[in-house]
């Protein structure tokens, strides 16, 4: 169980030296998220509202123009789930690459250390 909690302690420690990124990707990430949250939300509060107030105009020419735009808004809230949604899976099979990577190099050590204990007995 120790060379198990070592293993652990390790990776944990690997992956915090591996956290160290270039200040540039890391905070485009960030900014790629959060303009990916604020475009979904404000595209959604815009759209509704102008879906609601073009059912109040008695022109169909403006009920037109805001139906128009409340499209738009919905185009814009897919945008924006797709920058969110595209961020939070980068992360994901970032850190499951690097478990992967890491778990198939523990099992190599074993493999090695199976071959070298047949070989010395």
């Amino acid at each position: 169980m120790t060379n198990s909690d070592d293993r652990i302690t390790q990776f944990k420690s690997e992956i915090a030296d591996l956290q160290v990124k270039t200040s540039g990707k890391a905070s485009a990430e960030k900014i790629t998220s959060i303009v990916g949250l604020v475009l979904m939300v404000a595209s959604i509060i815009i759209g509704i509202g102008s879906y609601v107030q073009a059912g109040q105009e008695d022109s169909t020419l403006d009920q037109n123009e805001l139906i128009i735009l409340a499209i738009a808004c919905v185009s814009m809230a897919i945008v924006g789930a797709a920058l969110w949604i595209r961020n939070a899976l980068v992360k994901f099979w970032r850190f499951w690459m690097l478990r992967s990577l890491y778990e198939g190099q523990a099992h190599l050590d074993q493999v090695v250390k199976a071959i070298t204990d047949s070989k010395s007995a």
